[in-house]
């Protein structure tokens, strides 16, 4: 949900796009609908009629992701979200969870309580079928295997993004492998966009925080310096907080929380002329988390003899990255990128088991890391072919990653103190899958088409991949899996995509998409070795997985009117071939083990519907001046069509209803947002693992305001669930079986506050 503010001409005549606070507010919300307020001063003939096309262009919402180069929104024949810094911050945005609170069909998944958020969904899919990318640099896959170990997607921090735009349903054909599901793509602040309208050669943003659903705390800090062609930023925050809070009943065992975090970033850019750009950036993020396990204790089969566990969590992510924007000859824009990233995972879990008949300290260490590296180069150009226009672009990438993950600890008698690396039967260390490193190689074309004067756009697009995986074994997977033969993967796809814009008025604008997505077999399906002889349990490489493929298409409509904006989609995915991890496929007759293996399933299918409307009040009635309506709502169902059996990845129905007022002089804001979640019902649930928790139907209300009362400070605060409600999100819950002693815990916090306060200079 994006949300409007009034008043356009209020805006001053220069402004940062940070969230500078020399900028009134007013002015940075209004440009989301200023593009048809151009258009309908055209169209009554006032003196703005002869502004320039390329000024309303301007106005109009820009978009990247949907085609990797500077859009408008009507350009576009897909649906895009936007979140920019200004919506983050009034929204007092401080997370993951923060960042999707108020968009239906954006969800994040989490594992427990103790590794919290873990994966994005996007109309239903998740986890590594959705690309994540910040700043043009993908963001490593998760991987998760047992209850002591998970390496998830380390992302960036708030203050250092200027814009989040998601791209739903297959995106292959511009992102390779991965995006399957859905691109969500992060672009931080340039120098630039800090100085941008001031004459001063710097800028400082200073910013301290509190949030109480995890009683966290932040400090901020961004400053950028720019002198003729170059220009420098640095970023820093660090935060410290606990466990997330919930409902759950007095005496609930909780899961005792303390983390911390560190984010730094620098960057350098060197205008070359002509508008060519050179840019380098290095940041590092850095979490650590020490989380007591109390729900889980005595529970199942598993945790029915543990007495006390803990865990001491570590994620550490660097990226270096280079990049040019440049033109040459006839080609007006082009980009080449050259990155490198380092993501490692360390954790640990100490468990104690006094309660078994050999009471014994268990004590496990999992790492997991990946490396990655990779070039991307894109050029675009224009054109004119009789009476079209096209708008051409071609594009090359690489990839290679990899990947290792490994297993150790030691188990101690609380008897006589006697140790082994022997636990569950596993002599430790030990690999799930073997080392490895995959390649990827795509090549894309697209060329916008534009005819009948601009009323019609076709724009086609295909795409060539190459996957290849190598898994290199040592002497650990070895040693582990001695008649284990492992297996090398080579895919290639040719994936198409079409869209069609039709623009029967200025206001409204129709469009339609086909698209298709693949996803190459991944290493931890293709390689997984996990063995556990004290419980029977055996997973083998699976040599005949096939590639995942989807097929998706979208129609929509949008309006462009004075004041407003609306769009209406209509979206179905079929997914062929999709890849269900660790199945049960039977027992080893020579041994009696439990054989587990990843598989194809035939097919599944989501669709549904998205409902979007933002609304300046003031052009209903002049007594609504500085009013502005948000609406967004999303309808969806998922079906596993091999069995006939609901998805439990797609979320329950959601609306989101925003109201907001804007005072005058920008001084202050006020906004209050109620979201209604259906219920998760028992038929729309695939209980063929176990009985699920359905949740209830909740709904929250949260109000926030702002004050600035100076040119360069803001105070923003914010009460979320302002009734005090009990609800659980689907997401959180459904992996878990319906006695889970955890579920109490993993009920979302009751009534709590924000506050923030930000200084510029």
């Amino acid at each position: 949900m994006h949300r409007f503010a009034p008043n356009l001409r209020q805006c001053p005549d220069r402004g940062s796009l940070m969230s500078p606070l020399h900028v009134n507010q007013p002015c940075r919300k209004s440009i989301a609908f200023a593009f048809a307020l151009v258009i309908s001063a055209g169209a009554s003939g006032s003196a703005d009629s002869d502004k320039p096309d390329q000024e309303q262009i301007e106005l109009d919402p820009i978009v990247v992701v949907a085609g990797r180069i500077a859009r408008p929104l009507s350009d576009v024949a897909a649906q895009v979200t936007l979140i920019d810094a200004t919506e983050m911050r009034e929204a007092l945005v401080e997370d993951l969870v923060g960042l999707l609170r108020y968009q239906p069909g954006l969800e994040v998944e989490t594992a427990g309580t103790r590794f919290g958020a873990s994966s994005i969904n996007i109309r239903g899919i998740s986890g590594n079928r959705v690309l994540l990318e910040v700043d043009g640099v993908p963001v490593r896959g998760q991987f998760a295997i047992g209850a002591y170990s998970n390496g998830g997607r380390t992302l960036v921090e708030p203050d250092r993004i200027k814009r989040v735009e998601v791209l739903y349903g297959p995106a292959s054909v511009m992102y390779g492998s991965n995006a399957i599901g859905g691109v969500m793509t992060f672009t931080t602040w340039d120098p630039s966009d800090l100085l941008a309208g001031s004459d001063k050669p710097a800028w400082l943003g200073l910013r301290g925080g509190y949030q109480g659903s995890d009683e966290s705390w932040v400090a901020s800090g961004v400053g950028a310096w720019g002198g003729g062609p170059h220009g420098l930023l640095a970023a820093f925050t660090y935060r410290q907080g606990h466990q997330q809070e919930s409902k759950a009943p007095a005496g609930t065992p909780s899961d005792p929380q303390d983390w911390d975090s560190s984010d730094l970033m620098f960057r350098y850019s060197f205008d070359t002329g002509g508008g060519n750009r050179l840019r380098l950036t290095a940041d590092q993020t850095e979490r650590n988390v020490e989380t007591t396990i109390h729900s889980l204790l005595g529970y199942g089969q598993r945790f029915r003899r543990t007495t006390s566990m803990s865990g001491d969590d570590q994620d550490k992510s660097q990226r270096v990255y280079l990049d040019y924007d440049f033109s040459a000859g006839n080609w007006q824009q082009g980009n080449v990128r050259v990155y490198k990233v380092k993501h490692d995972t360390d954790q640990w879990t100490f468990e104690e088991r006094a309660t078994a008949p050999q009471p014994v300290k268990i004590e496990r260490r999992f790492l997991y890391g990946q490396d990655l590296s990779g070039v991307d180069f894109m050029i675009f150009r224009d054109l004119g072919w009789g009476t079209t226009r096209h708008r051409l672009g071609l594009g090359a990438d690489w990839l290679r990653t990899d990947i290792t993950e490994l297993r150790d600890g030691r188990q101690t008698s609380l008897v006589d103190g006697s140790d082994t690396n022997v636990i569950l039967g596993e002599s430790m260390p030990v690999r799930d899958f073997p080392k490895s490193r995959t390649e990827e190689y795509g090549l894309w074309v697209q060329d916008e088409i534009d005819f009948a004067g601009g009323r019609w756009q076709v724009i086609p697009a295909v795409r060539w991949d190459q996957y290849n995986l190598k898994p290199e074994p040592d002497s650990i997977w070895q040693e582990d899996n001695p008649d284990t033969e492992v297996v090398a993967v080579n895919e290639s796809r040719l994936t198409p995509r079409l869209g069609v814009l039709f623009n029967p008025s200025e206001s409204w604008n129709l469009y339609g998409q086909y698209s298709e997505g693949f996803r190459a077999p991944p290493f931890e399906d293709a390689n997984l070795g996990l063995n556990i002889p004290l419980f029977g349990f055996r997973a083998l490489p699976n040599p005949d997985l096939k590639s995942e493929t989807s097929q998706g298409i979208e129609f929509g409509v949008r309006r462009f009117g004075v004041g407003s904006r609306f769009s209406l989609a209509f979206f179905k995915t079929d997914f062929d071939d999709f890849i269900e991890s660790r199945v049960l496929i039977g027992r080893d007759p020579g041994t009696g083990d439990l054989i587990f293996q990843s598989r194809n399933i035939d097919q599944a299918r989501i669709r549904g519907v998205d409902l979007r409307l933002d609304q300046e009040l003031s052009s209903w009635t002049p007594a609504l001046d500085g009013w502005v309506l948000n609406l967004a709502a999303l309808w969806s169902e998922g079906e596993n069509r091999q069995t006939g059996e609901p998805l439990n990845s797609v979320a329950p129905p959601q609306a989101v209803l925003g109201i907001s007022w804007y005072s005058p002089g920008g001084t202050w804001d006020f906004a209050a947002t109620g979201t209604f979640t259906s219920s998760k019902k028992v038929s729309d649930i695939d209980e063929a693992d176990g009985a699920r928790f359905a949740t209830p139907a909740w709904t929250r209300l949260d109000v926030s305001a702002g004050w600035r009362p100076l040119e360069r400070m803001e105070v923003r605060a914010g009460v979320f669930n302002l009734l005090d409600k009990t609800y659980w999100r689907w997401l959180d819950v459904s992996n878990l079986e319906a006695d889970n002693p955890m579920i109490p815990v993993l009920s979302r916090p009751g009534r709590n506050f924000s506050v923030t306060v930000r200084f510029e200079y």
